[in-house]
């Protein structure tokens, strides 16, 4: 790779379905007549996206997929690695994102690389893409991130007030365009002491004989969630990015930052924190897609990136929390 051409996003892509849910919906009838605990946190939902089988995930993200490759244009054969993952899978083993490589036709020589990382597998999928690229390895990549949480939480608990499903998709390569978005660099703070606040786990069926299991179900343990959502989701994100910010000069108000969503809550504290001069959200008319919020978000609103440097941020169930810093010329 010369000087000229550098590692670049080359184009990206998202599919949410058609279904929407409202505040108003039946399925959330028991949770108006008993208002659960930690109801408090999820502000700001209006609308959510449902899919009506949970393998539905895969066909969002082969859309997603091929309206990236579409962007970048690039073939499926083009394609050396496919980074990513597609939560909840039909198996816990292998990845949808199997399915996916199949579905879009990709070479024999395209590497399926799923990360089990929630809530930050994309952009996980987006550095390792990035330094692989870089370090020769391989020259395009493409990664995916689909959720179908809707099916995965208990409609008896708070977390399934946020949850809502999607795909988001996005082509990295070599570039001499200096539109292109580039990462420059990236940062990462992990509090391990939270693991288990946040789970995806499957639960004894509490109506059925011994030994008979729910699906894996989405929970926020009580009072640990609660505490971790606190002291380290509202807390720690804001701080980290302007340190990444800082090695470069830059302030909030150079960026525009999309990130996880889960809450007006969360919204409004890292607002408040990092002030960034565009802050892209869907929360009220997507609600939270997990591992998705981020590429479906900046597929949808890239348009709307004004500014030279692009922030992606996102925060994971142990917990952790990652960012992505980005320029074009």
């Amino acid at each position: 790779m010369t000087h000229t051409h550098r590692t670049a996003l080359l184009g990206q892509g998202y599919q949410v379905p058609e279904h929407i849910r409202g505040n108003d919906d039946p399925i959330f009838d028991w949770l108006r007549r008993h208002p659960p605990s930690g109801g408090e946190l999820f502000t700001g939902l209006k609308y959510r996206r449902v899919l009506a089988r949970a393998d539905g995930v895969v066909d969002l993200m082969v859309h997603a997929c091929q309206d990236a490759l579409a962007q970048a244009g690039l073939r499926p054969g083009q394609i050396d690695m496919l980074l990513g993952g597609g939560s909840v899978g039909q198996y816990l083993a292998p990845n949808d994102l199997c399915r996916v490589h199949h579905a879009l036709g990709l070479g024999r020589d395209c590497r399926v690389m799923p990360l089990n990382s929630d809530y930050t597998t994309f952009l996980d999928g987006m550095k390792l893409a990035h330094d692989l690229i870089g370090q020769g390895s391989i020259r395009h990549a493409l990664v995916v991130s689909g959720n179908n949480w809707t099916h995965h939480v208990d409609y008896h608990e708070a977390v399934s007030l946020a949850a809502s499903d999607g795909a988001g998709a996005a082509v990295v390569g070599p570039s001499d365009d200096p539109h292109h978005f580039r990462l420059i660099d990236w940062i990462n703070r992990t509090d391990t002491r939270w693991f288990g606040a946040f789970h995806l786990a499957p639960r004894p069926a509490p109506t059925a004989p011994h030994r008979d299991y729910t699906p894996a179900l989405m929970t926020i343990a009580d009072p640990e969630g609660g505490q971790a959502f606190k002291a380290f989701g509202l807390q720690v994100p804001g701080p980290m990015v302007q340190d990444l910010l800082a090695r470069h000069g830059l302030s909030g108000q150079d960026i525009t930052l999309v990130a996880h969503q889960s809450s007006q809550v969360v919204i409004d504290a890292w607002q408040q924190a990092i002030a960034p001069a565009h802050y892209v959200n869907t929360l009220a008319d997507f609600g939270d897609m997990v591992s998705s919020s981020v590429p479906v978000n900046l597929a949808r609103c890239f348009d709307e990136i004004r500014t030279r440097h692009l922030v992606l941020l996102g925060i994971g169930m142990e917990m952790h929390a990652t960012a992505l810093l980005y320029e074009r010329d």
